[in-house]
């Protein structure tokens, strides 16, 4: 399963990116119409779920609603 975190800030792409590499999780960054993606692999939900969580606090974020999942065809 892969995640992606999406920013339009340079600032905290570089941050995350930082913070990812410092929990040795596995990501690729991207560039999208002028801002910023880390897409995140080989992470179970429960892992997503509680990285999220972590990173959240760890950056004094507010929590936003995560776009449902595609239904499989």
């Amino acid at each position: 399963m892969a995640t992606t975190i999406k920013t339009s800030s340079k600032n905290y792409f570089n941050k995350i990116q930082k913070y990812l590499t410092n929990k040795k999780i596995f990501f690729t960054p991207s560039l999208n119409n002028g801002g910023y993606a880390l897409t995140i692999f080989e992470l179970t939900n429960i892992e997503i779920d509680s990285l999220i969580t972590k990173m959240t606090k760890h950056f004094h974020l507010s929590p936003k609603q995560q776009e449902p999942m595609a239904l499989a065809a």
